[in-house]
């Protein structure tokens, strides 16, 4: 339930003019049951949010704060969202949420996804700064974890990789499936690498053209292992190779099931999925262009024989972040989970 003036939930947003904040902030600007009470931007401070992020003129007033000052008013909300780079929300939450025991965390960044503190140096390259909080946190992927997050105080977001690779495996895992070397490919949009260009990033060096990186070393195969480990009764080893795409939203993820032919695979994936509001199943491959700027999740299974395939879409930016958020929140605080994320995406 709501414990805020006229049920309405309080949220407050760090960062919130990066691509992820800004996703966040037109999810929360149409949620009946919300009310945005503060949002900072480093480098915006004192900006009109809707002169910053003109698609929300108007339907979000006011200006950025500094992140000061949403420290300051962190005792004003129910509920606040980290949208900061990695190794930020860590300096950030456990100090907030240690002087305000009355505040729920949504952190969107991938600090606290693991207990694994070895593991978040090798993946991000840096020492963790927060390892007593790490157990602290739930996570977040929702349809798996709907239990833990509704009692939740504090929950990581999955991130974008990790959510398009779990839609996939996770059915298989619970369903005993999962084992051996699972090979997987996925492949992004520009919008997966924020709003800084770089050489690899930068619209000319992307436009037309598709490359591999970080080829069985991405960060997110650490928490996708993490949680997996939970639910598999079998070794298994990913071996993951993301790609970059030419287009600015969404995911495509490829996940190959030798002995696992189509007819078990729809199977699993229509009984893992059934009555679920934001994941639809078929037989064949769904489509990119079906999510983007969506909330909703699309599973498509296929194969030849015993031999099968599973394909993810989702909104990075969406399914893979802020959406993905929104409904966490929803179940922290008993509201219904799609609320503010029933309007569909466009068609084209």
């Amino acid at each position: 339930m709501t414990n805020s003036e006229n049920d309405q939930l309080r949220v407050g947003v760090f960062g919130g003019s990066g691509y992820i904040g800004a996703e966040l902030l037109r999810y929360l600007s149409v949620h009946p049951a919300v009310s945005l009470s503060w949002v900072t931007a480093y480098s915006k401070t004192g900006l009109e949010i809707g002169d910053v992020l003109p698609n929300l003129k108007g339907a979000v007033p006011g200006g950025f704060v500094s992140q000061e000052e949403g420290e300051q008013r962190i005792s004003e909300v129910d509920v606040a969202f980290a949208a900061l780079p990695h190794n930020e929300s860590q300096r950030l939450v456990p100090r907030l949420a240690e002087a305000n025991a009355e505040v729920r965390f949504i952190d969107m960044a991938g600090d606290f996804r693991t207990n694994d503190a070895p593991g978040y140096e090798k993946y991000y390259g840096c020492e963790h700064g927060a390892v007593d909080w790490l157990p602290r946190f739930t996570y977040g992927f929702t349809e798996f974890q709907r239990d833990k997050v509704s009692g939740a105080r504090l929950v990581a977001n999955p991130g974008c990789f990790a959510t398009g690779m779990l839609l996939a495996l996770a059915p298989l895992a619970a369903s005993g499936r999962l084992a051996g070397d699972v090979c997987l490919l996925g492949l992004t949009g520009s919008s997966g690498s924020g709003n800084k260009p770089t050489p690899t990033t930068h619209h000319p060096e992307r436009f037309s053209n598709v490359r591999s990186y970080k080829p069985l070393a991405h960060q997110h195969l650490l928490e996708v292992e993490a949680f997996l480990g939970g639910l598999a009764d079998s070794d298994f080893s990913l071996q993951f190779v993301p790609q970059s795409g030419p287009f600015v939203r969404g995911i495509f993820t490829t996940v190959f099931t030798p002995g696992v032919g189509a007819a078990e695979l729809t199977k699993i994936y229509t009984d893992a999925y059934a009555g679920e509001d934001l994941v639809e199943v078929i037989e064949g491959s769904p489509e990119l262009r079906w999510v983007q700027g969506s909330p909703r999740s699309w599973v498509g299974v296929g194969g030849e024989g015993d031999n099968g395939v599973v394909f993810t879409v989702i909104d990075n930016l969406g399914k893979g972040a802020a959406s993905q958020g929104v409904q966490n929140m929803n179940l922290m605080y008993g509201l219904d989970e799609t609320e503010g994320l029933r309007a569909p995406g466009g068609f084209v």
